[in-house]
């Protein structure tokens, strides 16, 4: 299943993993909290607060067992500056907490997201079976 990056909107949308670049590029007067898989030296756009979801000991790094402190960052983040928020961890999150957890950790950066009029994507890839994105489709659009 292959999702494009639509034209500028507001809102929360599903897109494929493949057009993140396209949305960190967008609008690069606007800051976006990266939540990531790819490691800081990896990501090179302009405006970015990048959250690092890995195991690994570093200073803008978190455990994926600890969606708590990401939600915390996000919306200590959106408070201070109108900020999109970017999920580009969905299915290692999976992984390391289940799908349930995960949906509901979704559900609610959209919903901090959409309290601060900001734009929320969630990126996938063709690896998530239907049945969970028909789920995340509705929690995120």
């Amino acid at each position: 299943m292959v999702f494009r990056l639509k034209p500028k909107r507001r809102g929360s949308r599903i897109v494929n993993y493949r057009d993140l670049k396209d949305i960190l590029f967008r609008d690069v007067s606007r800051e976006k909290i990266l939540i990531t898989r790819r490691a800081p030296f990896e990501v090179n756009a302009p405006n970015v607060y990048q959250i690092w979801v890995t195991k690994v000991s570093h200073p803008n790094a978190v455990l994926p067992t600890r969606l708590h402190v990401i939600e915390q960052i996000v919306w200590d983040r959106l408070q201070e500056r109108g900020s999109d928020v970017v999920l580009d961890a969905l299915e290692y999150l999976m992984i390391e907490n289940g799908v349930e957890p995960t949906l509901r950790f979704v559900g609610r950066l959209r919903d901090m997201t959409v309290m601060n009029k900001s734009n929320f994507y969630v990126t996938v890839s063709d690896g998530i079976d239907d049945k969970v994105l028909n789920i995340l489709r509705r929690i995120v659009e």
